[in-house]
């Protein structure tokens, strides 16, 4: 049996592969589903940053808490311009000192991440000082407060509330 030429031809150029315009049609559609990608990663990590701030607020409260119980001391916490800070009651020299020991030291936010604390205690003066708007108290009590977070990104809030006695709840909004 002898092919002709014709034949041979024929399926050599049905075995060819893709064409050019649709290699060109893939490489755009991917060109895009990465652009998308990239777009959105600043979203993932300011979210991030939110999230983060927020657990290691949750955190510091309940290991202070502990530590206060333990120690029998009193500690304190409240916002600075830049971001909050905890404080330690000096029995000695009877006054409110910042803590600097880790993990304790004073904290800068993230310049997307707010903070506004609401707690009962905001007009208390102790010994011609004033008082930290949030108290960790020895006996294990706390100030009852209301402490929001509020990611500028996305307008995403959060609220950790204490009642002064049980434990710390999440709120989102």
């Amino acid at each position: 049996m002898v092919i002709s030429n014709s034949q041979n031809s024929d399926r050599i150029s049905r075995v060819q592969g893709f064409t050019l315009v649709e290699i060109l049609v893939v490489l755009f559609l991917i060109t895009i589903m990465a652009g998308l990608v990239v777009i959105s990663l600043p979203s993932f990590t300011t979210t991030q940053e939110f999230d983060e701030e927020t657990a290691r607020m949750e955190l510091l409260l309940q290991m202070l808490q502990s530590e206060a119980v333990l120690d029998s001391s009193e500690y304190g916490f409240r916002t600075t311009r830049e971001g909050y800070e905890f404080l330690g009651y000096n029995d000695g020299e009877q006054k409110w000192e910042p803590l600097v020991e880790k993990p304790f030291q004073p904290r800068r936010l993230p310049d997307t991440v707010r903070l506004d604390v609401k707690a009962d205690s905001e007009e208390l003066a102790f010994a011609g000082e004033e008082v930290p708007p949030v108290l960790i108290l020895s006996s294990g009590e706390m100030t009852p407060f209301k402490m929001t977070f509020e990611s500028r990104i996305d307008r995403t809030f959060k609220t950790l509330e204490s009642d002064g006695y049980g434990e710390l709840t999440w709120q989102e909004d």
